[in-house]
């Protein structure tokens, strides 16, 4: 796994709270790019990770959003699953 140590800020779209998250894989695949990112927690709590979709226009800033495609989703995931890395992942 590639150390990342980066961090992200998202909005809660159910609270409009700022959430952190710190970015754990990154990968591309097909010209597209995708993170991997768990919430910024207290210690013992589990860990449920997202997959972001980077849709940026432009280098200047990063854009990014969940997979809203259950099938891109699954082939997305697999890329993280098959790589070389230090954590699991379930469907």
């Amino acid at each position: 796994m590639k150390e990342m140590n980066e961090t992200i800020f998202l909005i809660d779209d159910e609270t409009g709270k700022e959430v952190e998250f710190e970015i754990i894989d990154a990968v591309e695949e097909a010209g597209e790019r995708f993170i991997l990112v768990v919430p910024v927690e207290e210690e013992g709590e589990d860990d449920e990770a997202l997959i972001l979709k980077d849709i940026s226009e432009s280098d200047e800033e990063a854009v990014y959003q969940l997979i809203d495609d259950e099938e891109e989703l699954m082939r997305v995931a697999k890329y993280f699953k098959d790589g070389n890395n230090d954590y699991d992942i379930e469907f």
